[in-house]
C-alpha cells in the first residue's frame, strides 16, 4: 500500500507561486529597465508618425519629432500624479483603502509596458477604478460608477479590453492590509492587557496604516517588496522599537534569513520615509505636461470610443458572417439527408 504525503505550502511559497510575484516583482534595475524600454518604444513610434510631419519625414524631422515628446521623466512624474489622482477619488467617492489600491496597482502595472504618448493616463484612470470596482466585488454599476466621477460610460468602458490585455488578464493584486491587522492582533496578544503597551500598539498600527493608504501607493514598493515586508517596513517607520520587539518574538536569531529579511524591511522602510508629497507635480505641471503630450500622441489612439466601436461592429459582423455559414452548412447538412432519403429510404430508427 502506497501512502501519500502532503505538504502545506506557507504564505512565502503561496506568494511566489502567484501572478503578481511571477510577472509584476522586479528588481530596481529591472524596474528601470522596463521603463526606459517602454519609452524608448514609444519615442521610436513618435519619430515616425511625427517626423512625417516636420522637414518631410528626413533625419532632422525625425530628431525634431522627439524634441517635442515627453520625457521618460515626464512620463513617469505624470503617471505618478494620476495615482494620487485615483488615490484622492477613490477617498472621495468612499471606496475602502484596498478597492483603489487595486486600481492604483492596475494603472502602474498598465504603464509598465504602454507609453504616456500612446494612452493618455487621463484615459486610462477611469477605466481602471472601474475594473477595480468589479475585481474587488463592490458591486456598482458603469451608470452610476460614471455619475459618481463625472464621467462618460462609454470613454470608460472603452479602453477596457487594451487594459485587461496588458495586465495579461492577471487581475491579482496582493496587498500588506490583512496582514497588518494579523500584526495587530499578534502584538495585542503579545501586550497582555498591559495598557500603555496596548494604546501604543494602536498608535503604531494607525501610523502603519496611513503610511500604506498613501506613501506605498505612490512609491514602486509593490514593484521591488511583497506584501509582508511592505507591512513590516510601514510599522518599522511608526515604531521602530514596537517591531523589533515584534520580530525578535517571531524570527529566531539564529534563523539563516534573518539579516535578509531585515534588510528587506529596512530598505523599504526607507523609500518608504523619504517619500515627499511636494515631489508630485502641481495641477499647473499636470496641464503644461498634458498640453506637451496633445501634441506628440499616437494619432491611431487619439479616439478611443470609436476605436471601441470599430471594433465592437466588426466583431458583430463577424459574429453575423458566422451564423450565416452555419444556417448554409446546416441546410445543406439536410438536403443531402433528404436526398438520400429519397435514394436509400429513411433510416431504420425513422419514421416509414
Amino acid at each position: 500500500m502506497t501512502t501519500t504525503t502532503t505538504r502545506t505550502l506557507d504564505e512565502d511559497e503561496l506568494y511566489r507561486r502567484s501572478t503578481q510575484f511571477r510577472f509584476w516583482s522586479f528588481s530596481p534595475e529591472q524596474l528601470a529597465a522596463q521603463r526606459r524600454k517602454t519609452h524608448d518604444l514609444a519615442l521610436a513610434r513618435a519619430q515616425q508618425y511625427l517626423g512625417g510631419q516636420q522637414n518631410g519625414g528626413t533625419t532632422a524631422g525625425a530628431e525634431a519629432a522627439a524634441a517635442t515628446c515627453l520625457t521618460e521623466d515626464e512620463e513617469l512624474r505624470l503617471v505618478q500624479k494620476y495615482c494620487d489622482v485615483l488615490r484622492v477619488t477613490g477617498v472621495h467617492i468612499q471606496w475602502q483603502a484596498h478597492i483603489y489600491t487595486t486600481a492604483i496597482q492596475y494603472f502602474k502595472r498598465f504603464y509598465l509596458n504602454n507609453s504616456c504618448m500612446t494612452y493618455p493616463p487621463k484615459e486610462i484612470y477611469k477605466t481602471v477604478m472601474f475594473l477595480a470596482s468589479k475585481t474587488e466585488a463592490t458591486h456598482i454599476t458603469l451608470s452610476k460608477f460614471s455619475r459618481s466621477i463625472s464621467a462618460d460610460p462609454e470613454a470608460v468602458l472603452a479602453p477596457e479590453y487594451k487594459v485587461m490585455q496588458a495586465l495579461r488578464f492577471m487581475l491579482d493584486v496582493r496587498q500588506p492590509y490583512r496582514g497588518l491587522k494579523g500584526a495587530l492582533m499578534e502584538l495585542l496578544n503579545m501586550a497582555e492587557g498591559r495598557k500603555q503597551l496596548v494604546e501604543r500598539i494602536q498608535l503604531a498600527w494607525q501610523a502603519a496604516k496611513n503610511l500604506l493608504d498613501v506613501e506605498a501607493l505612490l512609491t514602486d514598493v509593490y514593484f521591488l517588496y511583497t506584501p509582508s515586508q511592505i507591512l513590516f517596513a510601514a510599522l518599522h517607520v511608526a515604531d521602530t522599537p514596537l517591531l523589533t520587539y515584534f520580530l525578535d518574538a517571531k524570527l529566531p536569531l539564529q534563523l539563516p534569513t534573518r539579516p535578509r529579511i531585515l534588510a528587506a524591511i529596512e530598505s523599504c522602510s526607507v523609500m518608504l520615509a523619504s517619500y515627499d508629497p511636494k515631489s508630485n507635480i502641481s495641477k499647473d505641471e499636470r496641464a503644461a505636461l498634458e498640453k506637451k503630450l496633445e501634441g506628440c500622441r499616437d494619432p491611431t489612439t487619439r479616439d478611443l470610443v470609436k476605436a471601441a466601436a470599430v471594433a465592437k461592429r466588426n466583431g458583430a459582423e463577424e459574429g453575423a458572417i458566422d451564423d450565416a455559414k452555419a444556417n448554409k452548412i446546416k441546410a445543406e447538412r439536410a438536403k443531402n439527408d433528404k436526398d438520400m432519403d429519397g435514394l436509400f429510404g429513411p433510416s431504420l430508427g425513422g419514421p416509414g
